[in-house]
């Protein structure tokens, strides 16, 4: 099968490629290795059972897998297309090793590797956040507060949302307002992603960089200290990060400050806070979130595409305990690089 179509479908439908590249990673796995169990496959695979169940049903509809007591095998319809399954399937299973090998070396429960790098093709942060999109809803099934932070990752994301059955969830703000559009702060973002789920939203009016006796007034306010409890009780919390430098520079940081954490080590922002390259907090501050209950009492779900936020991601993998990480094969690269090393 000529590799430069597979390009260009998934240059046309990246959202369909991935259901493609699915059945082709089952039916070929599947005939190599049947008559074999789904769950047993998934663990094969690294990959959550329901999705193997689901690419399995398909093929059984289209009559290329049979499902006896010793498990699914291939049919002859179904062998006859295991050559070009294959072809198809090849960079799939490449970035399901990434995504197993990341899993293990960062300590998170679930990545997802989208193709591409950021860097290169913008496309490819805009898929980032549609793989982002299908998989946090997993996270929500059983969760009542979803806490987002702003910037233009989660932003994408929010767009990324498929309108479903309305959900028992309220979305709230991780952070106030800091500088940048107003399409990607937090408050604008909870809204849009509450509406998308069919849930509620509160906004938290307290923008960020106010003075200690500022922020005090304004929390007795009865609508901002609602909100920061809804925030401090997040079951999930979703979140961005950032690169450090860039991060200071966007949002005005003094120069003094900026030295300080430079000479702390930052390489990464995120929910307010720097880390160095350790997971060490350096710097920075939250007036909604407290840092020692990420990852602890709330889920943590991360979404960064770009070979150049490899350093910054397992910065922050390494501070607190991630449920999801989604990114792209530029980042994930670089990051089992960095991790060998």
């Amino acid at each position: 099968m000529d590799t430069s179509i597979l390009h260009a479908l998934a240059q046309i439908a990246p959202d369909l490629m991935e259901a493609i590249e699915l059945r082709a990673l089952v039916l070929e796995r599947v005939f190599a290795l049947g008559p074999i169990g789904r769950r047993a496959l998934a663990q094969r695979l690294h990959l959550a059972e329901r999705e193997v169940r689901s690419a399995a049903d398909a093929l059984k509809e289209a009559g290329m897998l049979v499902q006896n007591a010793s498990g699914m095998a291939v049919t002859a319809q179904g062998q006859a297309m295991v050559e070009t399954a294959r072809t198809v399937s090849r960079g799939r299973r490449t970035l399901t090793v990434a995504e197993a090998a990341l899993a293990q070396k960062l300590g998170v429960e679930r990545v997802c590797v989208v193709q591409g790098d950021a860097d290169r093709d913008e496309n490819v942060l805009a898929e980032t956040a549609r793989a982002a999109a299908r998989q946090i809803r997993f996270l929500l099934q059983d969760a009542h507060v979803l806490a987002v932070t702003g910037g233009r990752t989660i932003a994408l994301i929010a767009e990324s949302i498929q309108p479903a059955a309305p959900m028992d969830l309220c979305v709230v703000p991780a952070q106030g307002g800091v500088v940048g559009h107003v399409r990607t702060q937090a408050n604008t973002l909870a809204e849009e992603i509450a509406g998308r789920l069919g849930g509620r939203h509160r906004l938290l009016h307290l923008p960020d960089g106010l003075s200690v006796q500022a922020t005090d007034e304004l929390c007795r306010l009865p609508q901002v200290r609602e909100t920061l409890e809804l925030v401090h009780h997040a079951d999930v919390v979703l979140y961005g990060i950032g690169r450090a430098q860039e991060l200071m520079l966007r949002r005005g940081v003094s120069q003094a400050e900026r030295e300080r954490l430079e000479r702390g080590g930052a390489v990464a922002e995120a929910l307010g806070f720097y880390f160095d390259a350790a997971g060490h907090v350096v710097g920075g501050s939250s007036l909604a979130l407290d840092i020692a209950d990420i990852g602890h009492r709330s889920r943590a779900a991360m979404a960064a595409a770009g070979r150049n936020k490899a350093e910054a991601i397992i910065a922050v993998c390494m501070h607190h305990p991630h449920k999801l990480l989604v990114t792209d094969e530029g980042a994930a690269t670089r990051m089992l690089e960095l991790l060998r090393a």
